[in-house]
């Protein structure tokens, strides 16, 4: 059970899921919704994986990362609100959850780097 929670098991963990997220997208070509990117189901492993890094030395940065996301969610809400002068909700979470892939790859690269150093 180590293994899995080293860095080199989380990189070994993510390569699985994003080898079974494109096996699935292959497979369930017709059925599989075409807005839906691989990346967009790759955040939960990412924020999964920094928080098996927490007893590893990432435990200082991930709260930070987690006010951060916050941070993200209340911004875009405020950008679109004021941007449209109204909130929609399908363009809000397309938007919010696109930056969080780019925030938690960066916030799992930052927490790796951290561990490994």
């Amino acid at each position: 059970m180590t293994f899995w929670a080293s860095p080199a098991g989380q990189l070994i963990i993510l390569a699985l899921g994003w080898a079974a997220i494109r096996l699935a997208r292959r497979v369930l070509r017709h059925r599989w919704p075409h807005d839906l990117l691989t990346w967009d189901l790759m955040a939960p492993l990412f924020l999964l994986c920094s928080l098996f890094l927490i007893p590893r030395g990432a435990g200082q940065l991930l709260p930070w990362l987690v006010i951060g996301w916050m941070v993200i969610g209340i911004g875009v809400a405020v950008l679109q609100a004021i941007h449209n002068h109204e909130l929609l909700y399908p363009k809000f979470l397309k938007t919010f959850w696109r930056l969080t892939d780019l925030y938690w790859v960066v916030g799992f690269s930052l927490c790796f780097l951290l561990t490994i150093s």
